[in-house]
């Protein structure tokens, strides 16, 4: 039998092994509840400002998005850099701090959460150049605690607040990109550079820190 770390499946698996119950597929129950999000928006704007923007401090914290930057030196969001949000939505209250894991300027970065409401929580921003334009593409995967309550909660109220936010947050990325107002967050003018070969990952010792 394969060892788990999950409450719940040691309790299932004893139950079962009591009362001749069988699991379907082998799979935990608390991974049914697992939500995935998939929002993608075309922007009129080079994938650099794009990417700049969206790992940009300043952009982040000013925009009114629930996410408190935290302990970040430097005026973007590199891996290992912490982000806290909370977002009120009627019945709900989600707040979590996420942990940047990986960066690949400039078309890719992931964040997860470390602390928080959810029993799980990744976020994966895509950037690709498309049509003289940038596409954006996000994909979230969460899931809550409490068992049946969780996934009624996740049905009901939290895959609602979260589909809100990122529509949000897109549309705010592409008026800004889109207009002048890109230029407040990132300063210069941007030149098409190759992106470094070596990808931003939090190592090991980073994560247990």
């Amino acid at each position: 039998m394969m060892k788990t770390n999950c409450r719940y499946c040691r309790m299932s698996a004893l139950l079962g092994s009591q009362r001749g119950i069988q699991t379907i597929g082998g799979y935990c129950p608390s991974t049914w509840a697992m939500v995935t999000i998939r929002l993608t928006t075309w922007v009129n704007a080079p994938v650099e400002r794009c990417f700049r923007l969206a790992t940009s401090v300043a952009f982040h914290s000013a925009k009114g998005w629930g996410g408190r930057v935290e302990n970040v030196p430097g005026a973007t969001l590199q891996a290992g850099d912490t982000v806290s949000y909370s977002d009120w939505s009627p019945g709900l209250r989600l707040a979590h701090t996420n942990r940047i894991e990986e960066v690949r300027p400039f078309t890719y970065f992931r964040e997860e959460q470390v602390t928080g409401s959810f029993r799980e929580f990744r976020h994966e921003h895509y950037f690709a150049p498309m049509d003289d334009g940038t596409r954006i593409r996000d994909e979230v995967q969460f899931s809550l605690p409490l068992g049946p309550v969780g996934l009624m909660l996740e049905r009901m109220l939290a895959r609602r607040a979260m589909k809100k936010l990122l529509n949000q947050r897109h549309r705010s990325l592409k008026h800004t990109a889109e207009s002048g107002e890109w230029q407040n967050y990132v300063q210069g003018e941007l030149e098409r550079v190759k992106a470094p070969e070596r990808v931003a990952k939090v190592t090991k010792m980073q994560r247990l820190a």
